[in-house]
């Protein structure tokens, strides 16, 4: 993987033709123990487990039985990815990894003029480390470095940790339409 601070930084103009690896090469952790590669098809059963785990406490309040549950954060995790698909079809899957291991994910839209982190998720046991600020961090410096002018994600409103983190990397709040508050890093 190409670190972007071991090489001297030039604009880079992605375009929709722009091979996926050239994107993931950009994307390389201050944290060298910190990774990030294009997702294969192999990775599904972790990213179905990752969703499942990190939605399950959001779902338990219903008191379904485990096998109900189980089946309703599938059908969420299905939904969840045709969505994806469907509102982002340009978008980019990539998976983190940290000391060797699995433990996230990531969604990322390339633009000209704005990059989108369309989802971004770590196991439980990767969060509070700094990884999600390392990577954040990353998706900006590579923005940046292909010539765009911000960064946008989205998250929950009741994600106050994750707002909190989004506010200390520098992404103000641009609206909210009750469901997610959008959120924008200018980029220079």
């Amino acid at each position: 993987m190409v670190h972007l601070r071991q090489r001297r930084l030039s604009v880079v103009r992605l375009s929709s033709a722009t091979p996926l690896t050239n994107v993931a090469a950009l994307l390389a952790p201050r944290d060298p123990i910190t990774q990030i590669r294009l997702a294969a098809k192999a990775d599904e059963p972790f990213l179905r487990h990752l969703y499942k785990s990190s939605r399950a406490g959001e779902f338990a309040a219903t008191g379904l039985p485990p096998a109900a549950l189980d089946m309703v954060l599938e059908q969420q995790y299905r939904a969840q990815a045709a969505g994806y698909a469907a509102q982002y079809p340009d978008a980019i899957s990539l998976i983190i990894l940290h000391r060797d291991a699995t433990v996230g994910r990531l969604i990322l839209q390339t633009g000209e003029r704005r990059w989108r982190i369309v989802d971004i998720a770590l196991l439980d046991t990767a969060r509070g480390q700094g990884i999600g600020g390392d990577v954040i961090t990353t998706v900006a410096r590579a923005a940046s470095a292909c010539g765009a002018h911000e960064l946008a994600l989205a998250v929950l409103p009741n994600n106050v940790a994750a707002r909190r983190l989004y506010q200390r990397l520098g992404f103000a709040a641009q609206g909210d339409d009750g469901i997610r508050i959008s959120m924008v890093k200018p980029l220079p």
